[in-house]
């Protein structure tokens, strides 16, 4: 059985109002002015980190903050168009669906209830540090399955695409979510999906590979 890891904010969920507040927020602590919402979508984690000044040490902090505040504005998370479409046309016999985000497992969980209630995911993960991916994927082909021929990972953004080749396993990068095809074409993952219906395409016949 293969195993289609998902990103959640900008690859199932569109997230992009409730992390805008999230910046806001920042912004205010960082005594800095508010980035533009093109900006948070046109730059890299790494880039924004350093247009806010925010060294290292302090991640866990603003990735907490960040975190409590999208909860709060969870109302504003909408189930993406495109996965909608994916879920049309995937074969879910074929394949094991988890979910594997910075996110908090709360709000996943939640979320997936309300808006896939019939879809059933074999795991969900949150509250993944900004560049831990890596080694939290590494457990997972250690749990499920040790070749990792077996694995796929699908995300919108350059962080993702590195997890997944460093835990040498293929990738899928989505252009419906925060990175731009520019960005993510860059780190060359293995897939480019540019719709849901490309994406569920890519899925199947991996499933059958």
């Amino acid at each position: 059985m293969k195993i289609a890891i998902f990103d959640f904010d900008g690859v199932i969920a569109d997230s992009r109002l409730a992390i805008f507040e999230a910046f806001k927020v920042i912004s205010i602590r960082k005594k800095m002015p508010l980035i533009t919402s093109d900006e948070i979508f046109n730059l890299s984690i790494k880039q924004i980190l350093s247009k806010y000044k925010i060294r290292w040490y302090q991640i866990p902090y603003y990735l907490n903050l960040s975190r409590k505040i999208i909860f709060l504005n969870r109302n504003l998370i909408t189930l993406d168009q495109q996965i909608i479409k994916m879920f049309e046309f995937l074969n879910l016999e074929n394949i094991k669906i988890i979910i594997l985000s910075s996110n908090s497992d709360n709000l996943i969980n939640e979320f997936i209830q309300k808006n896939l209630p019939e879809i059933k995911f074999t795991e969900v993960i949150g509250g993944v540090s900004l560049f831990g991916k890596t080694s939290k994927i590494k457990q997972l082909t250690k749990r499920h399955s040790k070749n990792k021929n077996n694995f796929i990972y699908i995300g919108d953004e350059v962080r993702d695409i590195i997890a997944a080749r460093n835990a040498a396993i293929k990738s899928v990068a989505v252009l419906w979510g925060k990175e731009s095809e520019y960005l993510l074409a860059q780190e060359r993952p293995s897939y480019i999906a540019k719709s849901g219906c490309e994406l569920a395409h890519i899925l199947n016949k991996f499933a059958l590979e």
